[in-house]
């Protein structure tokens, strides 16, 4: 594939990892250290090249190189192309995702130290890297779709990647299955749109979208295939339902309602894994194949999406107010903050969305990177202290860690922060956005006096108000007050000079600082400045929208709300500000035996706990149902249809023994009389012609005797 100097960089980016992956895989365990150093070193040059890539494409040009895979003969079907474009999303995510993963692999060097598949597992990164990127980069939908479930085989791995563990063969699957769940829509969605356009180039279905008109309240589409003019008029449903089906690859990879319950079960996986998945990669997924697809939906199908991610950040925020796992605490939050983005692009705040994806991928890292550093911390207790029935992931037997753990404690807080929406952070940046445009947006859907558009955007609120409680407790529970667990609490410590190992320790600080607001807009309490949202606006497209009057409808509504901005911000910031204050009132007054002996006492903390039982919903609704008609036809099969089988064989044999006896009894014995009295009365007959006139004189004697008595006697 000829092209430019930045699509084959972009090439090359592409195989690094996968290279990464075919040499570990196969030599790791002969290469020094594993060849952890090949993994981490590939990493960074590929995120040194996506940084070139950003460089030359950031507001500057777009590149796009594509060839012909393979045609068809046929004139109703145009050319399978494949190609790589280059534009301000795809070198803003190749940055977020390589430099995510670079850090991901260096802390996993102490986190994972020692562990038999320790080569095994930096191989998985690299095909996990690889996958992610070819997402990214390929120009149209067939090719997303191929490396959409390489990502889904590459999270099966690593979730899975200690499956001697029951519980952790359970989780790998439940993702792997409830994944697919979406990705059927998704293929469904993708096939649609080729049916009517015959085309997966994102380019050309842009085009084509871009040069359609409603008439009628339907949508008409002309354009050339193969030299052939073709007329193309598409109903607001069927185009509905095809974008509905893109967003059902979203809501399972980006964990949304009601698909959202394979998340928190992931935490199976090693912690820096779940990093990876949370920050930068597979969920991130379903929010960039909105963000691609976003010219292929409708009003109605774009009011579906807020409506889903309303409810998906609400349920999230909710779930993670009453986890004691370190690591459940930020899966349900990382639903609920999949949630907002998923809402944004509903609400047409499509770069608010992918502003608030770039955030969180940071903050959420860091906040993940380090959990591991303290779970692997409380192992280092245990240990040393010859413990193990105490959970090291249990909040509740942790407290006090500020002073033990410094460096983490203030990395920890400052991405907690950002997550929570404080002023000064990125988490506040993108949030503002968010909330600012879903405010305008209800505003432009309820202009015919309808309110009930309004309770999207004041879920919004309701949720900054939630994070800022549990990310609260979750702090409160951790670093303050007394350590719980029945050790001294310097025994998790790396050294007397070291909380934890350098290698670990430098990502998580990196991250940190990256959550502050100043790194994405020169005025950190507004988000209008940043360059994240003046790059990737809906302003840079140059094609058209199907919801193209809407989203004109929201900017010059939006644009209005001067003072509502001002209110918001303002707002968002005094909402989160209750939400700790709640959570401090609460927890500061129990003492360290109340938080160690914390239990769910309410029914409402039993639901939000149990995530309002939705596994339990599932388990009941399809899971046992399915289980049961499998075993059920299992039993059919082995007990009526084997059962026939095996026995009807068995009488077919009889029966053809049968056959078998009176074939050669009767049949072969009646031809073999047959012929044996054809030969009797041959010779009979033939001995009657001998020659001799003897034997003519006797036997003319014996028939003239024969009359005579036949005459005499009758």
């Amino acid at each position: 594939m000829a092209g430019t100097p930045q699509t084959t960089t972009a090439l090359v980016v592409l195989l690094l990892p996968l290279l990464a992956f075919m040499v570990l895989f196969s030599f790791g365990k002969r290469l020094p250290r594993r060849g952890d150093w090949l993994a981490i070193g590939i990493s960074a040059i590929t995120f040194a090249l996506s940084v070139y890539l950003f460089t030359q494409t950031w507001n500057t040009a777009t590149y796009h190189t594509r060839t012909v895979w393979f045609s068809l003969p046929s004139i109703i079907v145009s050319d399978f192309t494949a190609g790589i474009l280059l534009d301000n999303l795809t070198v803003l995510m190749l940055v977020i995702v390589t430099f995510i993963s670079t850090l991901v692999q260096l802390f996993s060097v102490g986190y994972m130290h020692g562990d038999t598949g320790y080569h095994r597992y930096f191989a998985y990164l690299g095909l996990f890297t690889f996958s992610m990127l070819g997402i990214v980069l390929v120009d149209n939908l067939l090719l997303l779709f191929i490396f959409w479930e390489l990502v889904g085989l590459s999270s099966y791995l690593l979730i899975g990647f200690w499956f001697e563990r029951p519980a952790v063969v359970a989780a790998n699957k439940k993702a792997f299955l409830v994944n697919r769940v979406g990705d059927i829509g998704l293929l469904l969605g993708l096939f649609a749109l080729y049916t009517y356009f015959r085309t997966f180039d994102l380019e050309a279905l842009r085009t084509l979208i871009g040069s359609g008109e409603w008439l009628n309240n339907n949508f008409i589409v002309t354009y050339s295939l193969n030299g052939e003019p073709w007329l193309l008029e598409l109903s607001p449903l069927l185009l509905t339902l095809a974008g509905l089906g893109l967003f059902m690859g979203c809501v399972g990879k980006s964990a949304q309602f009601p698909l959202q319950i394979w998340l928190p079960d992931a935490m199976q996986g090693p912690t820096p894994v779940s990093s990876l998945i949370h920050a930068a990669t597979m969920v991130a997924a379903g929010v960039y194949l909105l963000a691609r697809c976003y010219a292929f939906f409708t009003p109605d199908a774009l009011t579906i999406i807020a409506i889903v991610g309303a409810i998906t950040a609400l349920l999230g925020a909710l779930a993670a107010l009453n986890q004691f796992d370190i690591k459940a605490v930020l899966a349900f939050s990382t639903i609920s903050q999949l949630g907002y983005m998923v809402m944004g692009m509903g609400t047409g705040a499509y770069d608010a969305s992918l502003f608030h994806l770039t955030t969180h991928a940071f903050f959420k890292a860091a906040l993940f990177l380090n959990a591991g550093i303290i779970i692997h911390a409380m192992h280092r207790g245990l240990h040393h202290a010859h413990l193990e029935n105490i959970d090291p992931q249990d909040i509740r037997n942790m407290g006090g860690l500020r002073k033990t753990m410094p460096f983490t404690f203030y990395s920890y807080l400052l991405a907690t922060a950002a997550l929570a929406g404080i002023p000064l952070t990125s988490g506040f940046l993108s949030k503002d956005a968010i909330l600012s445009v879903s405010w305008a947006w209800a505003q432009t859907m309820s202009a015919n006096g309808n309110l009930v558009y309004f309770i999207v955007p004041i879920t919004g609120f309701v949720v900054v108000v939630l994070t800022a409680y549990y990310m609260t407790r979750h702090m409160w529970f951790m670093f303050f007050g007394n350590f719980r667990a029945p050790f001294n609490v310097t025994q998790i410590r790396f050294s007397a000079k070291l909380e934890t190992e350098r290698v670990m320790l430098v990502p998580v600080i990196v991250l940190a600082l990256l959550s502050l607001g100043i790194f994405f807009s020169l005025n950190p309490l507004s988000f209008s400045g940043s360059w994240v949202v003046n790059g990737i606006g809906l302003e840079n497209f140059s094609f058209g929208l199907l919801a193209d009057n809407l989203m004109q409808a929201i900017t010059i509504q939006d644009n209005g709300n001067h003072l509502v901005h001002i209110v918001i911000g303002v707002a968002s910031a005094l909402l989160a500000a209750v939400g700790i204050a709640i959570a401090l009132i609460k927890y500061n007054r129990k003492t360290s035996e109340q938080l160690a002996g914390e239990q769910l006492n309410s029914t409402f903390a039993r639901l939000s706990y149990n995530h309002f039982y939705l596994d339990t919903f599932f388990n009941t609704s399809f899971v046992k149902p399915v289980l049961w008609t499998a075993t059920t036809l299992y039993r059919v099969d082995k007990r009526i249809i084997d059962y026939t089988l095996n026995y009807g064989s068995k009488w077919l044999v009889v029966l053809s023994k049968m056959v078998s006896w009176f074939d050669r009894l009767v049949v072969d014995g009646s031809v073999w009389l047959v012929g044996a009295l054809s030969k009797v009365f041959g010779m009979l007959g033939r001995n009657l012609q001998n020659g001799k006139v003897q034997s003519y004189y006797a036997y003319s004697l014996f028939g003239f005797i024969l009359v005579i008595l036949y005459i005499v006697l009758f």
